[in-house]
């Protein structure tokens, strides 16, 4: 009898392990443009027109807000462990600038070290008026009418 109890104990403790270490193991997510190398060869400097990026890349990302002569395209990689919030451990930005002949004159590479932080500011813009409480908001209404609900109006 001694010897079940342990082997249920043992095939328990076994399950409750393998369904731990997927806990442990993080969920990768892969977002935005997938790079292919072998396609970023063919991208020739002054030759490749806009139309030829589309059909070796697709179409970019975002484009620039001001100038949409630059097209970008984004790749980041994020990862999950358990129930943290997703860490992102990989970026890659590939920008596409053309010239006034509609031809490719610069092709660089960002990754995420080129990333910059930015910290945002919590303050409040205070607003003026009366701050009412629960009850004044349910029964302030009470006992008014307004020009539109008379009748005849």
């Amino acid at each position: 009898m001694n010897n079940v109890i342990k082997k249920y104990f043992f095939i328990t403790l076994c399950f409750l392990l393998s369904s731990c270490s997927s806990i442990v193991s993080p969920i990768v997510e892969n977002r935005g443009y997938v790079f292919d190398d072998t396609l970023l060869d063919k991208i020739s400097l002054n030759k490749t027109a806009p139309d030829d990026i589309i059909d070796l890349l697709g179409s970019p990302s975002t484009t620039s807000a001001i100038d949409s002569s630059i097209w970008y395209y984004i790749f980041s990689k994020a990862e999950t462990i358990a129930f943290y919030h997703p860490e992102i451990t990989d970026r890659r930005v590939l920008a596409i600038t053309f010239n006034e002949e509609d031809k490719v004159s610069n092709i660089k590479y960002y990754s995420l070290e080129d990333g910059k932080v930015v910290s945002f500011i919590d303050r409040k813009t205070p607003t003026r008026g009366r701050e009412l409480t629960v009850i004044q908001q349910l029964f302030g209404n009470l006992g008014r009418l307004g020009a539109g609900s008379l009748p005849g109006n």
